[in-house]
């Protein structure tokens, strides 16, 4: 090529270069785009070159040992019985013997919902079961046991606390009444089911019932013990809300309940003692005496008669005077109406 042809070819790539220049920039930008979009994808889903070498490794020991562990299975039998059992045998007395599962003392926690279910007596009845096994714990036992010191007790919710806990929740029975004994200094509460529980001041504004009973004379220790039968105590309290019920202006002074002769004696404020029969016809004796009471121009709040007498079914007997009322209440009920 001579020398006028090498400057027409020099000088056509330098036009081609400028001319394409535009081109040249697009295409380097893309480029970096792709790449960029390369790098990230290669960040976010290959996995190094360690971690595949790391998981192929496991895959292949674990394969390694599988196909061994499979064709020398008749030849590793008598080991494989030997680690069952010894795992078995280990496992039994983990969960069953050692002491890491048993019951231990500063693990039982016991709460009571109510103010009236004593903690240290529940922590008493339930001594027998520390050292035990957490999974042979019978739930309705324990139950049983804080329900014998305890009458009062109405529900028992039991959680064991693993590895060697148990959280014990008590809730009482209700208190009904505030009681006193005729001829005892000690004031007690009346549970729902009959229960007395030792109390000094009759905080919750309780109505009053006074327990004639001379069993309970001889008694040094009455709490916890049934004071009125599970069989009566819900004629009793179905009296006092009735009574209140169908003679909501009426103030009631207090209750008494005669135990051996199974009444119910409820004084007014007025001075006026109803006498009733603890049976399941209360309500018809309250009913009966309301429309007795409207018959007579109220004759309740009349402060002219001494006591009214419900207890034959179908009669109602009225007495007025004061002396010979007294002496026919002393003459029945003992020195109480003294």
């Amino acid at each position: 090529m001579d020398l006028m042809g090498q400057m027409r070819y020099s000088f056509q790539k330098i036009v081609r270069y400028w001319k394409n220049r535009k081109f040249r920039k697009k295409v380097v930008l893309e480029k970096k785009m792709r790449y960029l979009f390369d790098a990230q994808e290669k960040t976010e889903s290959v996995p190094s070159l360690f971690t595949l070498f790391r998981e192929k490794k496991r895959f292949y020991y674990f394969n390694t040992l599988t196909n061994i562990i499979e064709a020398n299975r008749y030849r590793f039998r008598l080991s494989f019985i030997f680690i069952g059992t010894f795992l078995i045998a280990a496992s039994i007395y983990v969960l069953g013997f050692s002491p890491y599962f048993r019951i231990s003392p500063s693990m039982v926690i016991i709460e009571r919902i109510d103010s009236i279910s004593n903690i240290n007596i529940a922590y008493r009845s339930i001594d027998d079961i520390y050292s035990s096994s957490i999974f042979s714990i019978d739930t309705d036992s324990i139950r049983d046991k804080l329900i014998a010191l305890q009458k009062n007790i109405k529900d028992v919710t039991i959680s064991r606390l693993f590895p060697n806990g148990l959280k014990i929740i008590i809730e009482s029975y209700k208190p009904q009444f505030f009681v006193r004994f005729p001829y005892l200094d000690k004031t007690y509460v009346l549970t729902s089911n009959g229960i007395l529980i030792s109390q000094k001041a009759n905080d919750a504004n309780l109505s009053t019932l006074d327990l004639v009973d001379a069993s309970f004379s001889e008694m040094s220790f009455i709490d916890y013990k049934e004071g009125v039968s599970s069989q009566y105590m819900p004629f009793i309290l179905r009296s006092r809300d009735f009574f209140k019920t169908v003679f909501p202006s009426v103030n009631i002074s207090k209750f008494t309940y005669f135990k051996a002769e199974r009444e119910i004696h409820i004084a007014l404020e007025s001075g006026l003692i109803i006498l009733m029969r603890v049976a399941n016809d209360v309500d018809n004796q309250i009913a009966s005496l309301k429309i007795y009471n409207e018959n007579n121009k109220d004759i309740i709040n009349s402060w002219d008669i001494y006591y009214i007498d419900m207890r034959i079914p179908g009669k109602i007997f009225v007495c007025q005077d004061k002396n010979l009322c007294k002496n026919n209440l002393k003459r029945i009920y003992g020195e109480y109406y003294k």
